[in-house]
């Protein structure tokens, strides 16, 4: 038995779930790509960082730390789990698809993420899962996350 595709969420239903959970956000929605900029604090004992996520109707969700600028541990060459552009890295391929909400996915992988990134600046070890995958030039490939 076949199964039955899902279906992608649209735009302005990707906006208002961000609303719902984030009233604070931003989010404007421009020829076929939804913007949002938020702030998150993962912990109370955590600076508060705004993020910029876009969304290409079924594509893939970009996000980038806009403030403060993500800084490298003393002992760090480059940031863990960063794509070239500095996209965050913040699931492995098939972990997330277009019928997925932003706002109960991606945005509470960020969280975690900055969550992983502030304990790496104090240890110098990622404490998150994943693949490390610094890559040294723009041209390497996106391995999905």
């Amino acid at each position: 038995m076949a199964s039955t595709p899902r279906r992608a969420v649209n735009l302005g239903r990707q906006a208002a779930a961000i609303h719902a959970v984030l009233p604070h956000a931003q989010t404007r929605i421009h020829k076929g790509r939804l913007w949002c900029s938020v702030t998150l604090q993962p912990a109370p004992i955590c600076r508060v960082y705004t993020v910029q996520v876009t969304y290409r109707h079924r594509g893939r969700p970009h996000v980038i730390v806009t403030d403060p600028e993500l800084e490298l541990h003393p002992r760090a060459t480059a940031l863990p789990h960063v794509y070239p552009g500095g996209d965050l890295c913040l699931h492995l391929p098939g972990e997330w698809n277009d019928s997925m909400y932003l706002a109960t996915t991606i945005l509470p992988w960020t969280s975690e993420w900055l969550l992983h990134y502030e304990l790496w600046l104090v240890t110098g070890r990622w404490s998150g899962s994943g693949h490390d995958h610094a890559v040294a030039n723009e041209d390497a490939a996106w391995p999905g996350g």
